[in-house]
């Protein structure tokens, strides 16, 4: 999305369209997850950034996305439906978007089990909005997703988002513009850079870690490591990736951050980033759209190496190891960065299993796992 567009329709660009996507997969996974699990539970996904609900080349935007999925949950599921309803928020501040989203959605086919949510506000007014109807998702507390996109770098405050994921069951992706907040950093006073980064990252941390000496290209590693650590510290969140975004100049443009709080939501939101990109690194470029990529998902090479660097001469838990691997690497679980240090003799297996095979990790019965000191 760009901060450049006016008009209520656009051609979305093919990073947009792999978010799209990306979104709809994982969130026909959270619905059905949650949809046999929560009994009687309401289902809650808000859209922060709502936009029109589509472009002029593609009739599904996040809110579509986001209803297709749910939809497509509740007639998979059938009477395995244990949940309660599913409540679909669109936020949405442009005048004009917003009443062309309504529209969309008002002749939708939609089950009467979807129950659809309105706010012509900006994202941190209609989540206030939102807490005060009936009903909302924080009284009682409910199993709640947050797609939060905006465009550019500004709209939403960390204060939010540490009351979002302060609440148990709570997922957010972010459309996190870490190229427009290294810029705004390097463009200083000129661009009221205290006020803004104060608030997208919720205190002047920022000033110490953005500070330090790093090439001008490498200052959105910086300001997305920072944001990671921040969604990290908070005391319900265990789980963090970052999905790289591409522009058609092969450049970085955002991220799609993703902060969980069970190892289960980062799994399959993986498994849904994989849909789009099987190489292993987790970027989609749009100038890579036309072109064959390499598939390194199967080589965990250059991964392992780093597995046993963060371990090295310790005896860890493999459950250690597994929030490792969803939280650093592309894989969702550590086995085949194991095998391949396993492989190499970097690593001791102790398993309760007399006839354990060489290169196999059955978490249960493993009771730890050396990593060599002098290797």
């Amino acid at each position: 999305m760009s901060a450049k567009i006016k008009s209520v329709l656009w051609a979305a660009p093919p990073h947009t369209l792999a978010k799209i996507s990306i979104l709809q997969a994982y969130l026909s996974r959270w619905f059905e997850i949650l949809g046999r699990s929560k009994f009687r539970q309401n289902l809650w996904y808000i859209d922060g950034f709502a936009g029109p609900g589509e472009y002029t080349n593609s009739p599904s935007g996040s809110p579509v996305a986001a209803i297709n999925s749910a939809s497509a949950a509740l007639q998979s599921l059938g009477t395995e439906w244990k949940a309660g309803k599913i409540h679909c928020v669109s936020i949405e501040q442009d005048a004009k978007r917003f009443d062309h989203l309504k529209n969309k959605l008002g002749t939708a086919n939609v089950s009467p089990q979807i129950e659809t949510h309105f706010f012509n506000l900006s994202f941190v007014d209609g989540l206030s909005a939102l807490k005060n109807q009936t009903p909302n998702p924080f009284s009682p507390a409910s199993p709640l997703f947050a797609f939060i996109d905006p465009f550019g770098a500004k709209g939403i405050p960390f204060a939010v988002i540490k009351e979002l994921l302060s609440r148990d069951a709570v997922e957010v992706l972010i459309n996190f513009d870490s190229d427009g907040i290294g810029r705004i950093f390097k463009a200083g006073v000129d661009a009221n850079h205290e006020a803004i980064l104060n608030e997208i990252f919720g205190d002047e941390s920022w000033k110490a870690e953005l500070g330090k000496h790093r090439p001008s290209h490498e200052l959105y590693r910086g300001v997305l490591d920072l944001y990671k650590q921040k969604l990290r510290a908070l005391p319900n969140v265990r789980y963090v990736f970052a999905f790289e975004m591409r522009s058609v100049k092969n450049t970085i443009d955002y991220h799609l951050v993703f902060a969980s709080q069970h190892y289960l939501g980062l799994e399959k939101m993986k498994e849904a980033m994989k849909t789009i990109d099987k190489s292993g690194e987790f970027s989609f470029s749009d100038a890579h759209l036309n072109q064959s990529k390499m598939f390194r998902f199967d080589d965990p090479t250059e991964y392992s190496a780093q597995l046993f660097d963060q371990f090295r001469g310790r005896t860890v838990k493999y459950l250690e190891l597994r929030d490792y691997a969803l939280n650093e690497s592309p894989f969702i679980n550590p086995k085949e960065m194991l095998k391949d240090l396993e492989r190499k003799g970097m690593i001791q297996v102790n398993s309760c299993d007399p006839k354990r095979r060489k290169g196999t990790f059955n978490e249960e019965k493993l009771i730890g796992i050396t990593f060599q000191q002098g290797i």
